[in-house]
């Protein structure tokens, strides 16, 4: 589930997009109503999250103006802004919002909600906390990534927030090759290239933590100039075909009840 996120404080921005991570999340950053619009209409998210308070169009201008597009129609949103008077809180839900939150925001309660929208507008996402793709089992809720290998049976649950939010992005594209912008914005929250050398640090680690090798069944390969791609091999020295195009869903990766 991909989460848009206005907000034109950074420090919060970033605050915010971590805890998502860590509850297993996707999401991409904007902090002004503008650009905001302009990648929404792009790239369209599952549910936005927005500030009232920001340069160019406003929270409740773009609130509005999601409400009338066929994408976004239909998709959760959520108000979280330090409006906190009665008239605000109508005006935002009367608007289309189906929440909100009234800054400071509080970590627990703000993923509780959205989890509360998630269950409400896509139940079948909740069958996604936990995904099965050949010999690899990652639990969104644990933390952790079962490795069914060859040389026996390992639990991973010592990845960083960061790093098994990584891992959940390659097991959910199987097949389809992960750019390194997509990486920066849904992992990293900022699309600067300044983070291609972690970016390639972590994929390295994700190597070795996970076992990702051919006798596993697994391999992250390196797209030139553009990013990587989590293969799985159907057999010794064979390549499952990948995926069409960078977005196309991976219909062996199995979501568990």
């Amino acid at each position: 589930m991909r989460i848009a996120i206005l907000e034109d404080t950074v420090k919060l921005a970033h605050s915010v997009s971590n805890w998502l991570h860590k509850a297993g999340y996707e999401s991409v950053i904007r902090h002004d109503g503008d650009s905001f619009v302009s990648m929404l209409q792009s790239e369209p998210a599952d549910m936005l999250l927005l500030d009232w308070d920001v340069p160019g169009k406003c929270g409740i201008d773009v609130l509005k103006w999601a409400r009338t597009t066929p994408e976004h129609q239909h998709v959760p949103i959520i108000m979280l802004t330090q409006h906190d008077d009665e008239a605000s809180i109508v005006q935002g839900l009367d608007a289309g919002a189906d929440d909100y939150i009234v800054k400071p925001a509080r970590e627990a309660e703000l993923v509780a909600r959205i989890r509360a929208q998630a269950r409400k507008y896509y139940p079948e996402h909740l069958r996604e906390r936990k995904i099965k793709v050949g010999r690899y089992t990652l639990d969104a809720d644990a933390g952790s990534v079962l490795v069914d290998g060859v040389d026996g049976q390992v639990l991973v649950n010592n990845l960083s927030d960061r790093e098994f939010a990584l891992a959940m992005h390659f097991f959910r594209n199987v097949g389809c090759a992960v750019t390194k912008e997509e990486l920066r914005e849904n992992i990293w929250g900022e699309n600067d290239s300044k983070y291609d050398a972690t970016i390639a640090t972590y994929v390295s680690k994700l190597r070795k933590s996970l076992h990702l090798r051919s006798k596993n069944g697994m391999l992250i390969s390196t797209v030139y100039n553009r990013g990587y791609r989590l293969e799985e091999l159907l057999q010794a020295g064979r390549k499952r075909a990948p995926a069409r195009g960078l977005r196309a869903s991976a219909p062996h990766a199995s979501p568990l009840y």
